[in-house]
């Protein structure tokens, strides 16, 4: 509130270029321009993570997308067949979380936007070619923990900005989902 009527006592002195009163509408523009402005840089979108894949050395599989099941936001299923049938490997976002779904949601908006991240990551899935991830050992669930990139986008970062996944910078503190 201070720096609107800051604009307002500035902008209602003489613009000192040509000595004319700024009109009311001047004003109002200017103001409301500068908030929007402010408002568009103030967001909670995390910086977009680099692809871990494209560095010298990095092991990382690729797979077409085809393959490749969104089990939830932060789950995924890739599915190959092999001699032996048909091989499922879960893999594992690492560092992003995602609302849970059913029983496993902490309140039932959770539940719902749960039910909107498996709707979107499966959009976002048929949208891309290819599935890009680089593997870092298990979770205590036995899935294989992952940066995972959508046609060299991190899956992470593009849910999160439709507010669909949040970073998850600590292991024993999950991101809240509730509130």
């Amino acid at each position: 509130m201070f720096q609107v009527k800051q604009f307002q006592t500035t902008f209602g002195q003489l613009d000192g270029r040509s000595g004319a009163r700024l009109t009311r509408h001047m004003r109002c523009s200017i103001i409301l321009s500068t908030l929007c402005l402010a408002a568009c840089g103030a967001s909670d979108l995390p910086p977009k993570p680099v692809n871990l894949c494209v560095e010298a050395g990095a092991r990382c599989v690729n797979a077409p997308v085809r393959d490749v099941l969104a089990v939830d936001g932060d789950t995924f299923e890739l599915q190959r067949l092999t001699d032996r049938g048909t091989e499922r490997i879960r893999l594992r976002l690492i560092g992003w979380d995602s609302p849970e779904t059913g029983n496993s949601a902490g309140c039932p908006a959770e539940d719902e936007l749960g039910q909107k991240v498996e709707a979107y990551a499966k959009e976002l899935f048929a949208e891309s070619q290819t599935l890009t991830f680089k593997p870092e050992g298990n979770d205590r669930f036995g899935r294989t923990r992952a940066h995972v990139y959508l046609d060299g986008t991190h899956i992470g970062w593009l849910l999160a900005k439709q507010g669909l996944s949040k970073p998850w910078l600590s292991e024993t503190v999950k991101p809240v989902w509730c509130e």
